[in-house]
């Protein structure tokens, strides 16, 4: 009977201290959701405090389990206070799963948390597949879209939203803000600007902080035959000697390209005022030569020439394009004393009384024309085998 009741205390002792020693609980609503952290937390930072309850009434010990949650976090084993080791980066590790523990005498309790890292406005956009070049042509219409630009932010919301534009803005150029799609907005022209240098803007939308970025944009622009050529050194005229001879280069011509990208060469006609082509235009060159005989006494020639000169662009197998141009060439003939005088008569006769008186004057005019500029007067006589002393002769050359 004695040992019948010892047995049945033991037994009664022993269930109530087994009953007694129940294990800790953790109460943090965090267990049960997630713990919000925002990446720019400052590394010692009290992030949370962990907190539990023991039945027992037993003092608690509380902890971090793993080696990359204890990189992070360290706890204060008895407060239960967790502090930040580490910095944390969102858009490098977004969430975590850390195990804590709370131990007391008899044993420990693990239970794990879901920490999400909470985004801030920490980032710039990013430009990607820089450098930016293109090239275009120069007549690209009005409205075209010749490029676009690319930029990413790994913030969230608004401070992930990107917004293009120009730094300073551009005449010619617009960029679209959302896109980045740069369109043509004025006429371009090769001889004026052949290049552009654009600053591009990326800004993010936040409210609070927004943050930028800036790349460059290199647009070149290449030439199209659109400007036709010029004559250089106008203008055109001299004078030449009409006895100058056959093959004599009287001068030459000269017209330039005016485009400068990869100007073309010109090729030389003359379109009209060569009187029986009397000269000669080299079509590469532009040498204009003389090509025949001159002679200011010829009618055709007397008032010189104006001749109508043409240039045309060539293409690379020198045939002619379209672009053109035309000028004069003004050409007066200097007079050279080439002709004789002539009389207006191979004879002359008259017949006098043998009366007339020294002095009379004879009914005979003597005349002389000289084709020729130059002007002289003759006072001669024609005297025969048998002299006549009595006569005297005035001429006048004309």
């Amino acid at each position: 009977m004695t040992v019948a009741k010892l047995l049945l205390s033991f037994f009664i002792l022993n269930s109530f201290c087994e009953a007694s020693n129940q294990p800790p609980r953790f109460q943090n609503y965090f267990f049960h959701s997630y713990l919000l952290i925002y990446e720019n937390t400052p590394v010692g930072t009290s992030v949370t405090q962990l907190q539990a309850v023991d039945p027992d009434q037993e003092p608690l010990i509380f902890g971090v389990v793993g080696e990359e949650a204890m990189r992070y976090f360290a706890v204060e084993r008895d407060t239960g206070v967790v502090w930040l080791r580490q910095p944390l980066d969102r858009e490098t590790k977004s969430e975590m799963q850390v195990e804590f523990f709370v131990s007391d005498s008899q044993g420990v309790v693990k239970d794990t948390v879901n920490i999400q890292i909470g985004d801030v406005n920490d980032n710039s956009p990013t430009f990607h597949g820089q450098p930016y070049t293109v090239h275009i042509a120069e007549n690209t219409p009005v409205g075209t879209s010749v490029y676009q630009v690319n930029a990413t932010d790994p913030d969230q919301g608004t401070g992930g939203s990107v917004l293009f534009s120009f730094q300073p803005p551009s005449s010619f150029f617009s960029i679209d803000g959302a896109r980045g799609t740069v369109t043509v907005t004025r006429a371009l022209d090769y001889e004026t600007t052949s290049a552009y240098q654009l600053t591009v803007n990326a800004t993010d939308q936040d409210k609070k902080r927004p943050l930028s970025s800036l790349s460059n944009l290199a647009i070149t622009i290449t030439d199209v035959q659109d400007m036709d050529p010029i004559f250089t050194n106008l203008p055109y005229s001299t004078n030449i000697g009409e006895d100058v001879p056959p093959g004599y280069e009287v001068r030459k011509i000269r017209a330039i390209d005016q485009d400068l990208g990869r100007p073309r060469g010109i090729g030389y006609t003359i379109i009209s005022g060569n009187t029986n082509s009397i000269f000669a235009l080299a079509y590469i060159s532009g040498s204009l030569t003389v090509n025949g005989q001159l002679d200011r006494e010829n009618p055709l020639y007397s008032s010189g020439f104006t001749l109508t000169v043409k240039g045309t662009e060539l293409n690379d197998d020198r045939t002619p394009t379209d672009a053109s141009v035309m000028t004069t060439f003004t050409i007066l003939l200097i007079d050279k004393n080439d002709n004789a005088p002539k009389f207006n008569s191979s004879e002359y006769r008259v017949r006098i009384t043998e009366l007339a008186q020294v002095g009379f004057a004879l009914p005979l005019f003597i005349q002389a024309e000289d084709k020729d500029e130059v002007v002289s007067i003759l006072n001669y006589i024609k005297r025969q085998s048998v002299p006549v002393p009595y006569l005297q002769c005035a001429g006048i050359l004309e």
